[in-house]
């Protein structure tokens, strides 16, 4: 039997320093007290009264000098009435925890609705909602962060032991209260570590002990994460708590210890698993029950049976009809030699000694891990069998499953046949092992990894940012495009600079599209884009051709009571306001002009910033007729005599006369 200890365990940082200053406060003159245990593990804390350190419950029970803050921490209370009462105060709270309270008391000082993600019974929950000013919201699971009202302002803390894993999911929820939100994830990294050294090793033991004290949290959490994962588990305080029946046919054990229990326990238990093979081999026989779940090592396999090890007297034959359903043709089809199989216990007396089932013992297991996974909410995989009216048979752990048609996809699938022979990625909602029925939903998982995406992708956006899309869907009022896993709206009147009927005269479904971050709403999941901003607007570049004072040639396109709109050029529209339009005073501009008419009218005024064109038709003519008159007085001078020029001579006789 191979043992293995778990990369981290034992004493972290935080405890390893509770002690030591508890230990140390020993030697101070006057008796020291710890204001309740240093730590969640009784066997310290009866070693630390063997050295002198005593114990009380609360500052009223205080004999001695000297109060020892333990390592879970105190409410600014507790500081104030020990210094009333004129005690030495030994602060041995962890510096993680003490963090953990300095930011709820921050944040509550802020004005911010501190949120305390963790056990609410718990003394250092209890101390971190005390340094809150008693105004937090204390929670533990998904469902309860859901209860949170919506706030202005909210902070959120996290218990120091709690899971990394668990707290993300109760943030995700979280961060839809509020617009304004601050995260102190004060979980210890130790704790991270623990957990996950504790994780990777159960998946690669058969049998994993994890040690500490009971009313630890961390140390419970251990376990629960190690038999989440799969492998059988148990949670000891120490040594005697081990029942050797635990390891029949285990050749694996892992060993972890919650970051209180100390190093001298977890030596014990090492050396006593370490010595587990000559315990199980004094035994005369192996005790086993009817109806127990035992595991057995494939020794021998014939074509019509399999010879297995339980650690027994003699190996036990299982015929191949208790191997598998259907009855497989050969017994070599199922199992090979060294596979270690989950056997239920058919009989233990009779004729035929001890009697097993692989088959029956697969369904009791395959249930046991289906409730598992519906209490923890733990993802499965299920392979689609065939597609009936109302959803998909599937087989899960050799168990008939079935996925209903509305939790298959975020989406409604009009074929579902197209899932036959798939492994689906599933988590079970409902389950009644009495009438063997298992509903499984592959849409919560899609919902929640796209709520994380989501997620992710808010927090990198910025207003102004210009992002490749894909166009995923069209509408009357506009295009619905992805960028990355969330759908924004570009309405129609930011598809193009120009005027579109519908977005399908420019888009289609698929298409790649550049589009700019025009405004978005984390609360609401709302982000407004547009494609037309992507680009320079074609106006400027057809407007430039243009200056005030020339002369254009345009079409009437619409006509309004203030005046004319007039297309010229390239699609460029102008205004012909009514004073503009004619010299005498006028009610309607059809008295002087009509739709599509061509008229000659003079650019008076181009704004840019409001992207106006000002036209007057009056100026133009007026214009027209002044340039007119001016040629004619010029030609006039050109060709008229004067009459000097006529009666000149006349003059001149005259004059001699």
């Amino acid at each position: 039997m191979e043992v293995f200890l778990a990369r981290h365990n034992g004493f972290c940082y935080g405890v390893k320093r509770a002690i030591k200053l508890a230990q140390d406060s020993a030697a101070l003159e006057g008796k020291a007290c710890t204001l309740g245990p240093i730590i969640h593990n009784p066997q310290m804390v009866e070693r630390l009264a063997s050295e002198g350190i005593g114990m009380v419950d609360t500052l009223q029970e205080m004999t001695g000098d000297t109060i020892i803050i333990r390592s879970h921490g105190v409410g600014p209370q507790v500081y104030e009435e020990a210094g009333v009462a004129g005690l030495q105060i030994v602060d041995a709270t962890c510096p993680h925890v003490k963090k953990a309270q300095m930011s709820a008391y921050s944040l509550s000082e802020e004005n911010y609705q501190v949120v305390i993600v963790g056990e609410k019974k718990h003394p250092e929950v209890k101390s971190i909602f005390e340094w809150s000013g008693h105004k937090a919201e204390v929670v533990e699971t998904v469902e309860q962060a859901a209860q949170i009202k919506t706030c202005l302002k909210l902070g959120i803390v996290a218990q120091t032991t709690f899971s990394g894993e668990e707290f993300k999911k109760i943030v995700n929820v979280l961060i839809d209260k509020s617009n304004d939100i601050k995260i102190a994830r004060t979980i210890c990294t130790a704790t991270d570590q623990r957990q996950k050294a504790a994780i990777e090793l159960s998946q690669e033991v058969d049998l994993m002990l994890v040690i500490g004290g009971k009313n630890s949290a961390n140390t419970t959490r251990l376990a629960q994460l190690c038999s989440n994962a799969g492998c059988k588990t148990h949670h000891i305080e120490t040594v005697q708590e081990i029942e050797t029946g635990w390891f029949n046919g285990i050749h694996k054990v892992g060993i972890s210890a919650g970051a209180s229990t100390p190093d001298w326990i977890i030596k014990e238990v090492y050396e006593k698993v370490q010595n587990m093979e000559s315990l199980l081999e004094e035994q005369d026989i192996k005790k086993i029950q009817e109806d127990d779940i035992i595991k057995g090592t494939v020794v021998l396999i014939n074509h019509e049976e399999i010879f297995v090890d339980i650690g027994y007297k003699a190996e036990v034959s299982i015929p191949k009809a208790e191997l598998a359903f259907p009855i497989p043709e050969n017994a070599a089809d199922i199992v090979q030699i060294g596979d270690v199989l989950d056997l239920y216990v058919v009989s233990v007396a009779g004729e035929n000694g001890v009697v097993l089932s692989k088959v029956k013992a697969d369904k009791i297991v395959a249930w046991d891990k289906i409730k598992n996974a519906f209490n923890t909410k733990e993802k499965l995989e299920t392979i689609v069998l065939e597609a009936v009216k109302g959803g998909l048979v599937t087989a899960i752990f050799g168990l008939r499953g079935f996925i209903p048609a509305s939790q298959i996809d975020l989406k409604f699938i009009e074929d579902l046949s197209v899932y036959i022979g798939q492994t689906l990625v599933v988590l079970p909602i409902e389950i009644d092992p009495d009438k063997q029925r298992i509903v499984l939903s592959r849409r919560v998982l899609l919902e929640a990894d796209r709520n994380e995406k989501q997620t992710e992708i808010f927090e990198q956006l910025t207003v102004g940012q210009v992002i490749r899309g894909t166009v995923k869907r069209l509408a009357d009022y506009g295009a619905f495009i992805d960028i990355g896993g969330i759908d924004g709206l570009a309405h129609i009147s930011d598809l193009s600079w120009e005027r579109v009927n519908h977005p399908s005269d420019i888009l289609a479904v698929g298409d790649q599209v550049d589009v700019f971050v025009k405004s978005f709403d984390i609360a609401a999941k709302r982000i407004s884009l547009s494609v037309k901003d992507t680009i320079r607007d074609p106006w400027f570049a057809k407007v430039e051709q243009y200056k005030e004072g020339s002369y254009v040639k345009g079409k009437v396109s619409k006509i309004a009571e203030f005046g004319v709109f007039l297309t010229i050029g390239d699609h460029l529209d102008g205004l012909i306001h009514m004073k503009e339009l004619s010299e005498k005073r006028i009610t309607k501009a059809e008295e002087v002009v009509h739709l599509d008419e061509e008229l000659n009218v003079k650019i008076i005024h181009i704004d840019k910033k409001t992207k106006r064109i000002a036209l007057s038709l009056i100026q133009a003519q007026q214009d027209a007729e002044r340039a007119e008159y001016t040629d004619y007085i010029s030609e006039q001078t050109e060709t008229t005599n004067t009459l000097g020029d006529q009666f000149g001579d006349l003059f001149k006789n005259f004059s001699d006369k």
